[in-house]
């Protein structure tokens, strides 16, 4: 642990457990291996405040990408992952002890204190079942749509963006979503990578 943290005893680090504080300690020592032991002196709000409540909603895809959206969400300020069973999706399902490690070492990294959520995979039909009080505040990222304003979303606290699959949605699920009524959006003229569309769809929306 020592050689990992590359930290001397005396010195000051910050911690967190995820209840929205954070504690000033300073190492005490590292009585065996694994093991560090710490004192706290003060506790304090975190500072960093986000935007919005923002749900990335996004169809399995494969492992590297998933983890790439997770690690990059959390940074911007994603409050809730939801990975989801769509037609053309290429998993079946989630690592889910590997995706908290993913978000939690990202959580430290970008100096949030309180990490994303992440569930374990629904199947589509779920999402409105689920978000069914913001039902008309989930977005349909689809190339050829209104090109996303962020005018649109300012008075928005609550947000939820639904990220296809490589390949897309297909037409049958297009006509469900436009029958629970969501909202269709594109990011632009190019054909992105689904995990790309992610990263810039959340970067824009937390912008």
């Amino acid at each position: 642990m020592y050689r990992v943290l590359r930290l001397k005893v005396e010195e000051t680090v910050i911690l967190f457990n995820g209840d929205g504080l954070e504690y000033v300690s300073t190492i005490v020592s590292y009585p065996k291996k694994n093991v560090v032991e710490f004192s706290i002196s003060k506790a304090k709000p975190n500072t960093l405040a986000l935007k919005r409540e923002l749900t990335v909603i996004f169809s399995l895809i494969k492992k590297d990408n998933i983890e790439l959206i997770l690690q990059k969400g959390t940074e911007l300020g994603v409050t809730h992952f939801i990975p989801v069973l769509s037609a053309r999706s290429e998993k079946k399902g989630i690592n889910l002890e590997r995706a908290e490690k993913i978000i939690i070492e990202a959580t430290e990294q970008c100096g949030r204190n309180i990490p994303p959520t992440i569930q374990d995979v629904i199947k589509l039909e779920q999402v409105f079942q689920e978000f069914n009080d913001i039902s008309s505040n989930i977005i349909v990222f689809e190339k050829g749509k209104v090109p996303l304003k962020l005018i649109e979303m300012n008075e928005t606290n609550k947000v939820c963006m639904l990220i296809g699959p490589e390949g897309g949605w297909t037409p049958e699920e297009l006509e469900y979503f436009a029958t629970k009524k969501a909202i269709f959006r594109s990011l632009g003229s190019s054909v992105l990578r689904a995990e790309t569309a992610a990263i810039v769809a959340s970067a824009f929306l937390l912008s």
